[in-house]
């Protein structure tokens, strides 16, 4: 089978979504850092954007694209219903997660309710893309505020509803979240994990799982809670893109 490269840092809500992808269907792939400054990994792309994954000598980008990608290359463990239906059902909620989700926890690196913490945050953020390809010292100090005002991020969190409050978008998440359960034990009512679950994973259990200090997580909610653990049943200990030492909680059954 062709090698597996995914490009991109090791911090991006959308290539931890590809990370999954890739830890489900159990493909040994190599993980390369992209230096944030220059991204000079992925100058063969002659484009910016992570993440970028490479199976042998063809590329592609835009995370929920490669998970139908690999879906088509390497069709054991099937992230996609064969439903016509269904499977339309998995890409909304794909969707959502990608258009509503993050973006949501993006909010957060752009509101700073508690200075404190959300410097902290950034700089357990820069010290793992750091891990992945060395950063200067002064970027790693200055990289919340960089993130702050990275204007990728402030584009995405000006497209949410701004007029409600962090605690009120949290809860709102939560309940969405339970609503695309549909009553059953994975996104979209399926019996076993797809995209959508592996999507959303990653996004749900990544501050938790690394220490992040903030007033509340997705995760905090029984039901999501529940199912990130019948989730986590399919995935290796450590589901992200970054090193075991940088993980500080685990899933507890």
């Amino acid at each position: 089978m062709s090698h597996i490269q995914l490009f991109s840092y090791p911090t991006s809500p959308y290539a931890q979504k590809v990370g999954c992808y890739l830890k489900f269907k159990k493909l040994d792939f190599k993980f390369i850092g992209v230096n944030p400054l220059t991204n000079d990994q992925i100058k063969f792309t002659r484009q910016r954007q992570v993440p970028v994954m490479q199976i042998g000598d063809q590329w592609r980008k835009e995370s929920s694209e490669l998970g139908i990608w690999l879906d088509e290359v390497y069709p054991d463990n099937p992230m996609l219903p064969d439903n016509a239906d269904q499977r339309e059902r998995i890409l909304e909620i794909d969707k959502w997660v990608s258009e509503s989700l993050i973006p949501s926890m993006f909010r957060g690196a752009c509101e700073w309710q508690n200075t404190f913490n959300s410097i902290t945050n950034g700089w357990k953020l820069s010290n793992a893309v750091s891990d992945a390809t060395p950063l200067p010292g002064y970027v790693r100090l200055i990289w919340p505020f960089g993130v702050k005002k990275a204007p990728f991020i402030v584009n995405m969190v000006k497209q949410l509803d701004l007029t409600e409050t962090m605690d009120d978008m949290l809860h709102r998440l939560q309940n969405e979240f339970v609503g695309h359960l549909e009553g059953g034990e994975f996104l979209g009512g399926q019996s076993a994990p797809s995209l959508a679950d592996l999507s959303a994973f990653p996004i749900v259990v990544n501050a938790y799982m690394m220490g992040m200090r903030t007033n509340g997580f997705v995760l905090d909610k029984p039901e999501v809670n529940a199912w990130a653990k019948r989730v986590a049943r399919y995935l290796p200990d450590n589901p992200l893109l970054v090193p075991d030492k940088f993980l500080k909680r685990r899933l507890l059954s």
